[in-house]
């Protein structure tokens, strides 16, 4: 489960294990998004976008542009987005999700806490989706590979966990970042991937990372450890990874997490199509061991 994006801030003494990247560039990150904005510097030039229209606020997008669709099923017809994700997977109401996010990581009420009501309105939830543990593999979950518990501190109080998962997508206004972001896309993009993994307890990976879906530049930040959740350490560890994009003069994120690798490589297999470009994955390839891929339902295009 998912608070705002908001960065909270992340400490901890273990470490996550290296990833199997996918083709990309790297950069440097700006600071956080909604707390500052420090232009990035040795960052590839963005490529200029070709559809632009004026920005907008998330109340001026009116929430019957959302298709009803089948599971696993996701079209947004004024922004031609299509996204498919795994069939085994059900919807949420995002906002009613992002408030118990709160509730668990502050202790308090959203509607108590200004920053989280600005925060609120400047995200517009798209998608909410997890994995029901039925729908799930038996088994207890399993983040061998990408997560290492190497202290005392966390490897007494771990305990089994059944597989979770989950996914949101979102829209973030442009009105709402600062202005030095407002007029560097390139940096917004990061930023908003970085802030998007910047949870209590979590390890972001060093270095964030860039590459292309259909040509479509997409912006890359993960991380991995025990999340704090009403101010304890979380028992079992949890993977995170956040990707933004621009697209039609809309910034457009997700967030992918999971606490087992084999559930988290098939749940970032979900397929994007922007308008009628080709359909490509979120995540080519896979994290932790090679064939840690779980088989998943996402409808073939």
């Amino acid at each position: 489960m998912l608070g705002a994006a908001v960065v909270l801030g992340a400490q901890t003494t273990s470490k996550p294990l290296g990833f199997i990247e996918p083709d990309a560039r790297q950069y440097e990150a700006p600071s956080p998004l909604w707390i500052a904005a420090t232009p990035s510097t040795g960052q590839q030039g963005a490529k200029a976008s070709a559809d632009k229209p004026a920005s907008q606020t998330g109340a001026g997008r009116k929430a019957g542009a959302v298709t009803a669709a089948k599971p696993g099923e996701f079209y947004d017809k004024k922004l031609a987005l299509h996204f498919n994700y795994p069939t085994e997977m059900r919807t949420l109401d995002p906002r009613a999700d992002i408030e118990r996010g709160h509730q668990n990581i502050s202790g308090t009420s959203g509607a108590n806490d200004p920053e989280h009501s600005e925060a609120e309105g400047c995200d517009r939830p798209l998608l909410d989706a997890e994995l029901p543990p039925d729908n799930a593999p038996q088994r207890t979950a399993n983040l061998d590979g990408v997560w290492s518990d190497d202290s005392k501190e966390y490897k007494e109080p771990r305990k089994p966990e059944p597989i979770s998962a989950h996914i949101l997508m979102m829209e973030v206004v442009r009105d709402c970042l600062p202005q030095e972001l407002q007029k560097n896309e390139n940096d917004a993009l990061g930023s908003i991937a970085l802030s998007l993994v910047s949870k209590p307890g979590i390890k972001r990976m060093p270095t964030p990372m860039w590459y292309e879906i259909s040509k479509q530049k997409i912006h890359m930040n993960s991380g991995a450890g025990r999340p704090i959740v009403d101010g304890r350490v979380a028992s079992a560890p949890i993977i995170i990874m956040s990707m933004s994009t621009q697209w039609r003069g809309h910034l457009l994120a997700w967030v992918f997490s999971s606490n087992d690798t084999e559930v988290f490589n098939g749940i970032t297999k979900s397929l994007v199509q922007f308008g009628d470009g080709p359909w490509g994955p979120m995540l080519a390839s896979n994290v932790g061991p090679r064939g840690s891929g779980a088989p998943m339902t996402i409808t073939p295009k």
